[in-house]
Order: structure tokens, then C-alpha cells, then sequence
């Protein structure tokens, strides 16, 4: 149902929460954190740079955010990771992301050995996760390391926060909370076309809270994450008004189906593909071992003619006391003859 191409998920993901918008509703309504209650469009930032640890050079972080809230000045960054399969080395890439962060801002702040007010921003990273398999990495750093129980709050530790969109939301919890986010997550779960379908339905029945902006959004990334078909019937499911969605809902029950046989049809079409590669494997690597124990046999035959006793026989070719004993006699029998 999905489009099979790795960075999709990536891609799709972080043009939407480059969205302010929809990046408030996620940390507001679903991880419901108490900092993110006075974040507003306004005095939110989108840091325009990626943050690339030299040591972890083929990865870099998603999305940072920056904000300043208050009379005082505070200053914290949010730093959003997008994954489509468990990364157990994520606590230590977190680490090195928040680093990259806390080093720049140092530097670009002119900080003196001096200053007794030197304050740095908090960083708190967050990890948006849709995988199939639930999410077991660890959660805090202080897990990965090694006799952590020996240091006490003497080492550096954090814990980021996870979306594991597959594992942690039902259905039904996604379509009670009604807003943008439980949208997207209700259309990312791992689900065939004719479920997706009514998942649209759904949310164009249902998620009243949703605004014309936020529909605007999820069609652009539905367009960009859905394959064509399915797409283009979705969009048209929320563009309708209540009493088209049913029906509309129910004329493309039949394409529906048309695609999930094709869909079939090209599995098992794969599955054979898999199935002759597979047993040309397998016939290549039995005829390579029937190769060699022919020819460990016709030695150890020389072997036995040659009168070498079953001890060097087994020693030099490996073939069982049994297999060995066999020979022999099968050697008697052909002197009788």
C-alpha cells in the first residue's frame, strides 16, 4: 500500500513536521509535555541546519526546533528523529546530535571562563518511530553504559521520548483524540488498502477538530507517502462533504478489491521468483557437498586398498567408523566377485 522506496517515510515525515502547526499538535496533544504548553507559531523557530556528527557521518538529525518563551529569555531546542527501523545505537546518536547543538550554541553565545550566569538551552530529543516491530531499544542513556549502577548521577544521562506509531496507539484511541497528529498516525500504521480506505472515511466523518489547513497538509503527504490509486481516491474521500463519504466509500470497494487480486497475483508471482531462486541455491550448494563426499570416498577406497588401518582412513577423510566400515566391506565383497 505504501510506496517502497527507503527515504519516503523520512521524507514524508519531515516535511510535515516542518509544518509548525502540525509540530505543535504533536508535542501538545499526543506526548503532552508541560513545556509545550505556551509553544505557539509565533516563538517557535525551525533551525535551518542539520546537525552531522563526525563520527556518525551517514546519519544526521531530522528537524530541530529552537523557542523562546517568556520574560526571561528561555531558550530550549527540540530535536525530532524520524525512523523506520529500531536503532539500538540511538541513545548514543541522540547523544552526539545534543552535543553538535550544545557546542554551536556555546560558540556562537561567546562564552568566558569567567561569566558565573553562563546558562546553556535545554535539548530535548524526541524519536517518531513506524516500524512494524515494537520499538525495545534503550530509552535512557545511562542504559547503555557499561557498570552505569557503579557512577551513581556521576555520569551524563537522558531519556528521549518515542513515538511508536505501529505499537503504542489503537485504533480506537487514535480516532477518539480526533486531531492532526492521531490522523497521520491512523494512516501510517502497517495496513492493506481497503482498511486504509476506511480509515480516510473516518477521519473525514469524525475528526471535526481537523482545520482546512490541516486537511491541506495531509493530503499533500498522503500524495507523497500512498501509491497513486489509493491516493487519489483518499484525497477525493476528503474533499466530499458527510453524505458523499459513504457512498463514495463504497463505489471504490470493487477497485479496492480489483487491487488487492493484483496485489496477490504479483505475490505469488514473487514468491515463485524467490522459490526458484532459492532452490537453485540450495541445488548449487547440494551439488557442490555430493561432489565432495564422492570424492572423499573414492580416496578413502584407495586408502583400504592400500591396507592403511580405519583410525588413518577417518583421520585423513572424516568419514564416520559406519561410512568406513561400509567401504570395507563393500570391498571384500567385490575380491569375492
Amino acid at each position: 500500500m505504501k510506496r517502497k522506496i527507503n527515504n519516503i517515510h523520512d521524507k514524508g515525515y519531515k516535511d510535515l513536521y516542518s509544518n509548525k502547526e502540525i509540530f505543535i499538535d504533536l508535542v501538545k496533544e499526543m506526548l503532552k509535555a508541560p513545556w509545550a504548553k505556551n509553544l505557539t507559531v509565533e516563538n517557535l523557530i525551525l533551525v535551518n541546519k542539520s546537525y552531522i556528527s563526525s563520527d556518525y557521518e551517514e546519519k544526521e538529525s531530522d528537524i530541530v526546533y529552537k523557542a523562546i518563551i517568556g520574560d526571561k529569555e528561555v531558550i530550549f531546542y527540540v530535536l525530532l528523529e524520524f525512523q523506520s527501523t529500531v536503532d539500538y545505537r540511538m541513545p548514543i546518536r541522540l547523544f552526539f546530535y545534543i552535543s553538535e547543538i550544545l557546542r554551536e550554541y556555546a560558540k556562537n553565545d561567546n562564552q568566558k571562563a569567567n561569566d558565573r550566569n553562563i546558562k546553556m538551552p535545554a535539548v530535548i530529543p524526541i524519536v517518531l518511530y513506524n516500524g512494524k516491530k515494537a520499538w525495545d531499544a534503550p530509552q535512557r542513556f545511562r542504559d547503555i553504559v557499561s557498570g552505569s549502577e557503579l557512577f551513581g548521577n556521576s555520569i551524563i544521562d537522558f531519556e528521549y521520548s518515542i513515538f511508536d506509531v505501529n505499537n503504542k496507539y489503537t485504533k480506537e484511541d487514535l480516532i477518539k483524540n480526533k486531531n492532526i497528529t492521531s490522523a497521520i498516525f491512523l494512516l501510517d500504521q502497517k495496513i492493506d488498502a481497503e482498511e486504509f480506505i476506511n480509515r480516510i472515511k473516518a477521519i473525514a466523518l469524525f475528526f471535526a477538530n481537523i482545520t482546512e489547513k490541516d486537511r491541506m497538509v495531509l493530503k499533500h503527504w498522503i500524495g507523497n507517502t500512498a501509491e497513486r490509486k489509493i491516493a487519489e481516491i483518499a484525497k477525493n474521500i476528503l474533499d466530499a462533504n458527510k453524505e458523499e463519504v459513504e457512498k463514495m466509500v463504497a463505489n471504490n470497494a470493487f477497485l479496492l478489491q480489483e487491487m488487492k487480486e493484483e496485489a496477490k497475483k504479483e505475490g505469488i508471482k514473487e514468491g515463485i521468483k524467490e522459490g526458484i531462486k532459492e532452490g537453485i541455491k540450495e541445488g548449487v550448494k547440494e551439488g557442490i557437498k555430493e561432489g565432495i563426499k564422492e570424492k572423499t570416498i573414492k580416496v578413502a577406497k584407495k586408502m583400504i586398498i592400500r591396507g592403511k588401518s580405519i583410525e588413518e582412513i577417518i583421520d585423513f577423510t572424516e568419514l564416520t567408523i559406519d561410512e568406513v566400515e561400509q567401504l570395507i566391506k563393500e570391498n571384500e565383497e567385490d575380491k569375492g566377485n
